[in-house]
C-alpha cells in the first residue's frame, strides 16, 4: 500500500492510516540488501550519521549512494529528528533519496504507533524508581511529585513478564496501592495516593495503545416516551503518543446484547451525530444515548465502539540554552532552531520579580512552517497544545504556567508567549525546550464494553 503521507515541502506532518506495511530493520527479519542493525546509537551519534550519510548520497558512485540510503533506513524513525527540510538540500537526486527514506521511516513510525508499548515489571524498587523505570521502558512519563516523600521511597516488589503497557501499568498501580490521573500540562501520568471512596468503573478494556473505561450506564426519563440509556466512557491514549484529537460518529457505535453473533443494535437517539473532541491531556469523554426495545432484552449488554485518535508520535525538540544571555542582550539576537520543515525562533526572554526569592520568566517564540495556507490554518489551534518547558541542570522540567493565544505573524507562522513562575533568584534554570510535532497520524480505536443492564427507574 502506498503511503498517503504528504510531501515534506508542504507541512512537516503527515497523516496516515493503520495497516501500512512495516519494514523491520533489525535481526533476522532484515529484507534482502539491508545492512545488519547496529547497536543503539546516542542522539549525537545518530545526528552525526545522518549528516555523514547525506553527504555520501552525493557520491558519484551508485553503489555508495545506495549504501548510504540503506544505512539511513537502518537508523530507524529517530533519525527523522535530524533530517533537513527540502530547501536545505542541494541536488535533486539527494532530495529524492531523502524523500524515499523519509516516507519509509514515517510508515515505520506509524506502524509502531498502532502497537501498545511493552512493559516488564520485575524486581524490588522504590515507587520513585519504578516510575523512572516505567518511563524508560515505554516513553510514557510517570510523575511522583504528588506523593509525599515517604510514599516515593516506599519499596514495591513486582514480578510480571513483559506485556502491553496499560494492563501492566494498571496492575502495578493496584499492587503499589496507588492511583493515577492525567497531568495534561506535562503530557504525563501522575501517581497519587489511593482514594478508597472513589467509584469503581463498570468495566475497563484495552484497545492497543488506548485504555477505555465504562464510567456509567444510566436511564434518562423522557416525558411520555420510553427512557434513554445513556452510556459514558473515558478513552485514554498512552502519553508518548501526544494525543491531539478524537473523532467519532454515532453511526460507528453499536449498543445491544452481548455474545456472538450480536443481535440487532439498539436504536441510537441521534444517529447522525458526529463529534470532534479537542485535546484534554490525552483523554476524551464519550457519551452515547440509545433507545432499547420494549421490552428490553435480558443482559449482559455490550457497547461496541469505534473512533479515530489523532496523535503526534514524533516530536522534535527545539532546545535553546543560556537564556541568561538572552535576558542580558534583549532581542538583539534571535537564535533559531530548525526541525524538519519547522523553524522555531526565540524572540525574547523577560524576567520579572515575584517575591524577594522568586521571579517569573516570559519567553516569546515564533514558529514558522515551510508552507501555510488553509491546511496550516486548520491545524493552528493545535499549536496551543505543543509541549514546552524549562529545564534545569539536573534535567528536571519546570512546566509552563500560562500560554498566550497565538498571534498571526505571516502565512504559516505564529508567535506565542509562555510564562513560568516560581523561579529562583538568581535564575538557575536557563534552558527552554519547545516540542515540535513532526508527524501526525490517525489511529483506529475499537473497543467492546460489556455491562449489566441498569435497573429501570
Amino acid at each position: 500500500m502506498t503511503s498517503p503521507c504528504r510531501r515534506s515541502d508542504r507541512l512537516p506532518w503527515c497523516r496516515t492510516r493503520s495497516g501500512l506495511g512495516f519494514l523491520v530493520l533489525c535481526g533476522s527479519l532484515l529484507m534482502p540488501g539491508l545492512v545488519p542493525a547496529a547497536p543503539p546509537l546516542s542522539a549525537d551519534q545518530v545526528r552525526g550519521e545522518v549528516s555523514r550519510l547525506i553527504k555520501e548520497l552525493r557520491s558519484p558512485q551508485r553503489e555508495s549512494r545506495e549504501r548510504a540510503e540503506r544505512l539511513l533506513l537502518s537508523l530507524g524513525p529517530n533519525a527523522l529528528t535530524w533530517f533537513p527540510s527540502e530547501d536545505e538540500v542541494n541536488g535533486e537526486g539527494v532530495r529524492q533519496a531523502l524523500e524515499r527514506v523519509r516516507e519509509q521511516l514515517e510508515r515505520d513510525l506509524a506502524d509502531e504507533a498502532t502497537r501498545p508499548g511493552r512493559l516488564e515489571l520485575k524486581g524490588r524498587r522504590s515507587v520513585a524508581e519504578w516510575a523512572a523505570e516505567i518511563t524508560r521502558q515505554t516513553g510514557n512519563r510517570i510523575l511522583v511529585d504528588a506523593l509525599p516523600p515517604e510514599e516515593q521511597s516506599r519499596t514495591v516488589e513486582c514480578e510480571r513478564d513483559a506485556g502491553e503497557f496499560w494492563p501492566q501499568f494498571d496492575a502495578w498501580v493496584s499492587l503499589a496501592g496507588l492511583q493515577w490521573r492525567h497531568a495534561a500540562e506535562q503530557v504525563a501520568l501522575r501517581l497519587q495516593p489511593a482514594d478508597r471512596s472513589a467509584e469503581v468503573p463498570l468495566q475497563v478494556t484495552y484497545a492497543g495503545a488506548h485504555r477505555v473505561v465504562l464510567d456509567s450506564a444510566t436511564w434518562k426519563r423522557r416525558e411520555g416516551m420510553p427512557p434513554l440509556l445513556r452510556l459514558r466512557a473515558l478513552v485514554t491514549s498512552e502519553p508518548r503518543l501526544r494525543h491531539l484529537l478524537f473523532r467519532w460518529t454515532n453511526a460507528d457505535q453499536r449498543v445491544g446484547t452481548s455474545g456472538e453473533p450480536p443481535s440487532p443494535g439498539f436504536a441510537p437517539f441521534a444517529p447522525d451525530g458526529k463529534f470532534e473532541l479537542p485535546p484534554a491531556g490525552g483523554h476524551a469523554h464519550l457519551q452515547m444515548d440509545v433507545i432499547p426495545p420494549d421490552p428490553a432484552p435480558p443482559g449482559p449488554w455490550a457497547w461496541r465502539g469505534e473512533m479515530r485518535a489523532t496523535v503526534a508520535p514524533l516530536n522534535l525538540p527545539a532546545t535553546f540554552r543560556d537564556l541568561n544571555h538572552m535576558v542580558k542582550i534583549g532581542s538583539a539576537e534571535r537564535p533559531r532552531r530548525r526541525r524538519g520543515g519547522v523553524l522555531v525562533t526565540l524572540e525574547e526572554v523577560q524576567l520579572r520579580p515575584e517575591t524577594d526569592d522568586t521571579q517569573s520568566a516570559t519567553i516569546k517564540i515564533a514558529v514558522a512552517y515551510n508552507r501555510g495556507g488553509p491546511e496550516f490554518e486548520s491545524h493552528r489551534a493545535w499549536l496551543l497544545h505543543n509541549d514546552a518547558w524549562l529545564e534545569g541542570g539536573d534535567g528536571q522540567r519546570v512546566p509552563r504556567e500560562a500560554i498566550s493565544e497565538p498571534t498571526f505573524h505571516a502565512d504559516g507562522a505564529v508567535g506565542m508567549s509562555y510564562r513560568f513562575g516560581g523561579l529562583s533568584r538568581p535564575w538557575t534554570t536557563d534552558t527552554f525546550v519547545y516540542s515540535v510535532p513532526a508527524l501526525i497520524i490517525d489511529l483506529p480505536v475499537k473497543f467492546t464494553l460489556e455491562f449489566a443492564p441498569p435497573t429501570i427507574p
